[in-house]
């Protein structure tokens, strides 16, 4: 895999220098060498449990098969999922194991593969959304210029018909859109790598046809994927950088988000509702983003300059145009 590992690493332990000026609070070098170890025992507990839970849902579901039943296992394998994302995401960051050989493979194929996803092409995304975050160069925010879906306030009506369309599965040509433009970038992978990539789907096929059980697979991992999975990345993707008002520097519009823990399980797992703590130190691993949470908000000039938001709730409460008369909810923002 053809990334130069120390020119990478130093991208994504540090903002960029345009932005480096916005952060209002600096670790001092201690504290960020001790939220920044790696514990790669956690690392190997979180994936071993998020596979063991996926197994035990689809169990669960197919003993005591009913639609409701379904519908749940849909709603927590697809939150699953997430959470494989999540893991994925810290191996983009080198957080998951110290050897970068074990690192980066376990980030593909036990982690995006299943998903869709290549990690050595969303890193490549990624550290661009990092070094350019809420800039024409940053990927994740080009490409929602002039898609009225992420205009916002926006009306309640049309927020809900958004969820639903996705949660529908209409909203899966979306996450195709952005699987086609990661697959665009392996192009420039070994041949090695795309044979190993496409082996794998190739073999998870034919595994599952040999056993007869590839409604299993259509059921219990596609559906999930391109349903509740896209739903939280809707809602994920408007908490962290949307409708955000009258800021204008890139980390003034990046929040982060109070998650309770129905909120953990089903939408924000591994600590992601943790955001502008991970775009302010990248090099915190998912585990210790909390301690990082707790040290950056003990200090006053973090808590003045930072958006944080009670909950999930109150996220789609900040994107809906007249939202107080709609909701009858005070302010959801808050500054502790």
């Amino acid at each position: 895999m053809n990334i130069d590992l120390n020119r990478d690493r130093r991208a994504e332990e540090r903002p960029s220098d345009d932005l480096d000026g916005n952060i209002p609070t600096k670790l001092t070098k201690e504290e960020l060498l001790d939220l920044s170890a790696l514990s790669p025992l956690r690392s190997t507990f979180h994936i071993v449990a998020e596979w063991t839970l996926i197994l035990t849902a689809i169990f669960l579901c197919q003993r005591h098969f009913n639609f409701a039943v379904y519908l749940l296992a849909i709603a927590f394998i697809g939150a699953r999922q997430h959470a494989l994302l999540i893991l994925m995401h810290d191996g983009v960051h080198y957080r998951l194991f110290r050897g970068r050989r074990l690192n980066d493979w376990t980030a593909e194929i036990v982690l995006a593969w299943p998903n869709l996803i290549s990690a050595r092409a969303y890193r490549r995304n990624h550290f661009a959304h990092h070094r350019y975050l809420n800039t024409a160069q940053d990927p994740d925010w080009s490409r929602r210029q002039g898609d009225l879906s992420w205009v916002f306030p926006m009306r309640l009506r049309r927020l809900a018909m958004l969820i639903l369309r996705d949660a529908s599965g209409l909203g899966a040509i979306f996450y195709l859109m952005l699987v086609r433009t990661l697959l665009s970038k392996d192009t420039g992978g070994s041949r090695g790598f795309l044979a190993a990539r496409y082996g794998f789907y190739a073999g998870v096929i034919l595994l599952f046809a040999w056993f007869g059980a590839l409604h299993l697979l259509l059921m219990y991992w596609v559906v999930p994927l391109f349903t509740w999975l896209i739903v939280i990345f809707r809602i994920r993707s408007i908490a962290e950088h949307s409708a955000i008002e009258g800021h204008a520097n890139a980390y003034a519009q990046t929040r982060s988000t109070g998650a309770s823990v129905l909120a953990h399980i089903f939408v924000a797992p591994k600590n992601v509702n943790y955001h502008i703590e991970h775009h302010f130190y990248p090099s915190v691993p998912f585990y210790r983003l909390p301690q990082l949470h707790r040290v950056l908000m003990s200090k006053s000039d973090f808590k003045e300059s930072v958006h944080v938001t009670r909950s999930y709730l109150g996220v789609l409460h900040e994107c809906v145009r007249g939202s107080h008369s709609i909701f009858g909810m005070r302010p959801s923002r808050v500054e502790v």
